[in-house]
């Protein structure tokens, strides 16, 4: 019968039992011993015995009342400090910020809900200890009553459980909500506590925020499309401006050739009239018939390598490939040599360094020679005593460098941080397309990663064109 009953009362109740007869046999020994000593009248010793009796009872009641009183105190005190407790623990239980379901661990069954479970479902306490499971979820798999059962079995198996779950309110609006289970002993029985978070707004900013990141990609997409595209259209347009740069410059070359063939084409025909007038005079030999011929031929051969020469510049490349920075540039001098010596400049090249380096010959020798042009042109036009144009090669920390200064007298200071922009140009429509030295800067710094840069000088300008030497290059 006392199998149930808690240590502590059952301890209490034989303290005070072990005291009563502790006390009450020391009672009756002592009395009785005193007792006999001193009365010896059989009708005194009736009287002694009936008042010990009442002495004892007496004593007694207040030993118990006094063990009573004090147990009771004890167990008043422990029972308020419970009481105190438990409203704690529902003060707390029922102010949490998640919903709190208390279930059996066998059937499911909601045992006990917390205060917050009636705030975020709108069902009353009662509501949800009646109707059970199904209010849990949307009642559609797999958000159902038997999906729920499922996930307290595992819990049960004391593995705890977290995941997500779509529930139904009272007024049929469903909510995402995060779902953590742990198994747990409350009065002797095995019980599951889940515990229910709202995560409606974390899954609505998640969405939300997956839209955007589709937007996002979509947006990229489109992005790189139009970048491609516009990307094509500046190839494209690049592609124009240097076959306009080409066409130029293929001018410029006729007219080159045409001054370096004058003098060639003069002499040719110096011979043929001598040949004749001395046919004509009979003085016409067989051996000044063939010193004449080699004569004209060396003459032709002459321009057949120019023809040559020229066949380089307009070259098509399509891959990268070393090349001698002093040949390249010689070969530019000697396309505009001509030119310079019928205008009277002269020219002077200064090779400190032969120097190799990696990138399109043709196109090297069109920057050259685009730079020379301009400035046989500004010699041409400046009034100047000294007309003269160097060329220096010479190497500088991996950086094949080639520099060409002019005795021009320079750009004018507004001008220069303009020179390199596409058609912009001092001279007129009918001398200049502005698209030169952009074109020049473009093949140096995008096609053969190097730089074109220009500076004044006391008596001119200097155009300074850097390129990676060949173990350097890309």
């Amino acid at each position: 019968m006392f199998s149930d009953t808690p240590p502590q009362v059952r301890l209490a109740a034989l303290r005070i039992v072990g005291i009563y007869a502790f006390f009450g046999a020391v009672w009756i020994l002592v009395s009785d011993t005193i007792v006999g000593w001193l009365v010896s009248d059989h009708d005194t010793l009736t009287r002694v015995a009936l008042f010990k009796g009442w002495l004892f009872v007496l004593l007694t009641s207040l030993i118990l009342y006094k063990l009573i009183y004090s147990d009771n105190l004890k167990l008043a005190k422990a029972t308020a400090l419970l009481q105190g407790s438990e409203e704690r623990f529902h003060t707390i239980y029922d102010s949490l910020n998640d919903a709190v379901f208390i279930h059996d661990a066998e059937t499911g069954r909601i045992l006990d809900v917390n205060e917050t479970m009636s705030r975020l479902y709108g069902y009353s306490r009662d509501e949800v200890l009646t109707k059970g499971l199904y209010q849990v979820g949307t009642g559609e798999p797999p958000y159902s009553e038997v999906e729920a059962l499922e996930w307290i079995h595992r819990c049960a198996q004391g593995v705890p459980q977290t995941f997500e779950w779509i529930t139904a309110t009272k007024y049929n609006q469903h909510l995402w909500v995060e779902v953590s289970m742990r198994p747990a002993t409350i009065d002797g029985e095995k019980r599951i506590v889940a515990m229910v978070r709202d995560i409606s707004a974390r899954k609505q900013a998640e969405e939300q925020l997956a839209q955007q990141q589709a937007q996002l990609e979509e947006l990229n997409h489109t992005l790189e499309k139009r970048v491609a595209e516009a990307v094509a259209e500046l190839r494209q347009r690049d592609e124009l401006l240097l076959q306009q740069s080409r066409h130029a410059a293929m001018g410029e070359m006729l007219n080159n050739i045409a001054h370096q063939w004058r003098q060639p084409l003069n002499n040719i025909a110096i011979y043929v009239q001598s040949m004749q007038l001395l046919k004509a005079s009979g003085e016409l030999t067989d051996e000044q018939i063939q010193s004449d011929v080699q004569s004209v031929m060396e003459i032709i051969n002459y321009m057949s390598k120019t023809i040559d020469d020229f066949r380089i510049f307009f070259r098509n490349e399509k891959q990268k490939h070393p090349f001698s920075v002093r040949d390249a540039v010689e070969k530019a001098l000697a396309f505009v040599a001509a030119q310079m010596q019928h205008y009277a400049i002269s020219w002077q090249l200064d090779v400190r360094h032969e120097i190799i380096v990696n990138g399109y010959q043709a196109e090297y020798i069109q920057v050259v020679l685009n730079i020379l042009n301009n400035a046989i042109d500004v010699l041409n036009h400046a009034n100047r005593q000294e007309r003269r144009v160097v060329v220096t090669v010479d190497g500088n920390e991996g950086q094949a460098v080639l520099s060409i200064a002019d005795t021009g007298g320079g750009i004018a200071p507004e001008i220069l941080p303009h020179i390199f922009e596409p058609y912009f140009s001092t001279k007129g429509p009918a001398e200049g397309t502005g698209i030169g030295l952009y074109m020049a800067k473009t093949i140096i710094e995008k096609h053969m990663s190097g730089s074109l840069s220009v500076r004044n000088l006391a008596d001119g300008a200097e155009f300074i064109i850097s390129l990676p030497t060949s173990a350097d290059a890309p």
